[in-house]
């Protein structure tokens, strides 16, 4: 059987993420690791945790700053807080 014939649920995790940019994967997963860092991460704690060049990271972050999903509080990246009330 091909990939093209494979249901989604016995396709491996990067075959269903394949459709994402390298950036936005690359974003996804600061992101996550963001979450589970409530007080921040510095950039190289990010780089050193992600396995990222310094380029990669540098971008990345710029990116999620840029859209307001990051803030920075002294040294470190912290997730922006969502605003709830907007959504409703």
């Amino acid at each position: 059987m091909n990939t093209s014939e494979q249901c989604p649920s016995t396709m491996s995790p990067m075959n269903s993420i394949k459709s994402r940019t390298d950036g936005e994967q690359r974003r996804s997963v600061i992101v996550a690791l963001l979450r589970q860092h409530q007080n921040g991460l510095t950039t190289r704690e990010i780089r050193e945790a992600t396995g990222l060049s310094r380029n990669l990271t540098d971008s990345a972050l710029s990116g999620l700053f840029t859209r307001g999903v990051v803030h920075k509080r002294g040294h470190c990246y912290v997730l922006a807080v969502k605003d709830d009330s907007r959504e409703h």
